[in-house]
């Protein structure tokens, strides 16, 4: 026999066990392991793959309770078009549920890919449990020109003769005007210039990297460039323009490793191909070729472990630009290559990725200041001063000093066998505050020894740049000893 209070409290009782256990249900009935950071080729949304089955990766994320969780099955959708993806139609691939723990370089399985198609994808994963998750987010990869038929462009350099050793002559700049017609859907500019090259449309350089391309066997293998240009361009006139130094296909110096007698040495050379796409459909190509112009300008010297010279009263105003007169400038010649295949650079590019200020600067003789970074570091400076016309200013750099506190250069004298080491020099216009950076050296330094300043110089005279391929991090450490941290 019950009452009424027992009655009560036993639909009490029922109400909170149905309401706990639904709430301790709750989370093992939603999904557990969601994809994330996808990348194919280990690169994010990638523009230049030529890699004709690449392969994805993704990582999985779970609530942080959830410990051992891991993925027992996928399925990946791959699209034409993001909107296809969008809605979950995968016209280039469905893998359909794939069982697998695999999530690290899952080669990819659908439809052919030819030159310059971009590919939208996303991944579904199924947790230890075999409850799948929801799609991740979109991801995308692009094609490169897989073939060599897709190349309408020529090698050019300023020169067609050739000579053994190559001249040392200033850096090459090469222009191109042309109209772009209408809106643009879309405009991709691939392009490789030996040593280095400096890429701008329109005024403004195209990207953030530098010392582009990565040096390789150039007689084997020559690395080219893929560039988003089209919020770049613009309805009407445009110009394209690209300076080339020597890097390590023209290495002028006596070195240990041998690069001064390698038998791909010759002058710059470019390869440059632009593609637009307009709405209608209709491709347009600017390519290099004769029809490019060429100049010398401020770069008078370069040398990557020598350094950089740049005489500001060269420069050329707008030579990037349209509409520049370039009637004195001579037509570029067409070149062969170095040989080697042309592939897509898959890697992260070189960036400057931190900018330091000097710790100190102090005079250590009549005309010769010291600026101490504080740190060893691999990079470039950037110099900002006043000065007048003519003014001539070198930029000595190391990692050690010499009892008398000048930069010390042994270290690396032992593999530079001839001119100068590290020593940049700029040379000033005249016209108010004139701030440089070099375009194709990098040093390793911690010191700065500066000659030719008509005055003492401010601290802020330097700033140093620090450069390296610029993976993103994996993981980081401290801790309470500041010597580690500092060495980390």
């Amino acid at each position: 026999m019950s009452t009424g209070f027992d009655d009560k409290w036993q639909r009490t009782a029922i109400h909170w066990a149905v309401l706990g256990g639904l709430i301790l249900m709750a989370p093992a009935a939603r999904a557990q392991v969601t994809p994330e950071r996808l990348r194919c080729e280990h690169l994010t949304d990638p523009l230049g793959i030529d890699v004709t089955e690449p392969r994805l990766s993704w990582q999985l994320a779970s609530r942080p309770q959830e410990r051992g969780q891991r993925q027992t099955a996928w399925r990946i959708l791959a699209a034409s078009s993001r909107e296809s993806l969008e809605q979950d139609e995968g016209d280039l691939w469905d893998s359909g549920k794939i069982d697998s723990e695999q999530s690290i370089l899952v080669p990819y399985g659908g439809t052919s890919l030819p030159s310059r198609q971009r590919c939208w994808w996303k991944v579904m994963a199924w947790d230890a449990e075999g409850r799948p998750g929801p799609w991740s987010a979109p991801a995308f990869w692009e094609m490169a020109l897989l073939s060599s038929r897709d190349w309408q462009a020529q090698w050019i350099a300023g020169s067609a003769e050739e000579a053994s050793p190559p001249p040392l002559e200033p850096a090459p700049m090469f222009r191109r005007e042309f109209q772009v017609a209408r809106p643009v859907r879309r405009a991709r500019a691939y392009v490789t210039g030996l040593g280095y090259f400096e890429l701008s449309l329109n005024g403004r350089k195209v990207g953030d990297h530098e010392l582009d391309p990565v040096k390789s066997r150039y007689d084997r293998r020559v690395y080219y460039l893929t560039f988003d240009i089209t919020d770049d361009l613009r309805t009407g006139d445009n110009a394209v323009g690209v300076m080339l130094g020597t890097g390590w296909f023209n290495m002028h110096t006596k070195a240990v490793w041998g690069f001064g007698q390698a038998p791909w040495r010759a002058r710059p050379r470019l390869l440059c191909q632009i593609e637009i796409e307009y709405d209608d459909g209709q491709v347009q190509r600017v390519v290099s070729d004769s029809s490019w112009k060429v100049s010398s300008g401020p770069v008078v010297f370069d040398g990557i472990r020598n350094g950089e010279t740049y005489d500001a009263r060269r420069e050329q105003p707008g030579w990037d630009r349209p509409r520049y007169d370039d009637t004195a400038w001579k037509s570029a010649a067409e070149v062969s290559g170095p040989g080697g295949v042309l592939s897509a650079q898959m890697l992260p590019p070189i960036r400057a990725t931190r900018i330091l200020k000097p710790k100190s600067v102090r005079v250590v003789q009549p005309g010769v200041w010291v600026y101490d970074f504080d740190q060893n570091l691999a990079g470039k400076l950037q110099l900002s001063v006043t000065a007048p016309a003519g003014t001539k200013i070198s930029l000595k750099q190391g990692e050690r000093l010499h009892p008398d506190g000048t930069v010390q250069q042994k270290e690396i004298a032992r593999f530079i066998k001839s001119g100068a080491l590290q020593t940049d020099t700029y040379i000033c216009q005249g016209q108010g505050l004139e701030v440089w950076e070099p375009r194709f050296v990098y040093h390793g330094f911690q010191y700065v020894e500066v000659r030719g300043l008509p005055e003492a110089p401010a601290l802020d005279l330097l700033r140093a740049k620090v450069l390296h391929t610029d993976f993103a991090s994996a993981g980081s450490f401290s801790c309470s000893q500041e010597l580690f941290n500092r060495i980390q």
